[in-house]
């Protein structure tokens, strides 16, 4: 059983944005050598949540549609309810377990930032 474990940054540039980690998931799984295991994503901010969804422009808009309306709420109480602070994948072949059209998205709630996410890969 081995680890491996890197960081890399998100650019948000609106809130509510989304931005797209999967390759860099990807990346981070092809440069640990590990073909099969679990990924395991997470950023240390409380304003903004990782989702796994399609990224498709409709299902974002109502995601955005939905932030709006939790606005009075604060911004740690729309990630409780969005998504998590962290998500685990499984590897298999050396690939993300995705489904056809999932994505793994980071949803900034806040402000426009550079998010820290951690990507830690555990496996054979």
């Amino acid at each position: 059983m081995r680890t491996h474990q890197m960081e890399c940054a998100a650019v948000t540039k609106a809130a509510p944005s989304f931005v797209d980690l999967t390759e860099d998931i990807q990346e981070a799984l092809d440069e640990s050598g590990i073909s099969n295991g679990h990924v395991t994503v997470f950023s240390p901010d409380t304003t903004c949540a990782l989702l796994v969804n399609e990224r498709e422009s409709g299902l974002l808009e109502d995601i955005k549609r939905t932030i709006a309306r939790l606005s009075s709420n604060g911004d740690e109480a729309r990630a409780g309810i969005l998504g998590a602070s962290s998500v685990v994948l499984p590897a298999v072949d050396g690939r993300l377990r995705l489904g056809v059209w999932q994505r793994v998205l980071l949803v900034e709630l806040r402000e426009p930032s550079q998010r820290s996410i951690v990507i830690q890969i555990v496996g054979d």
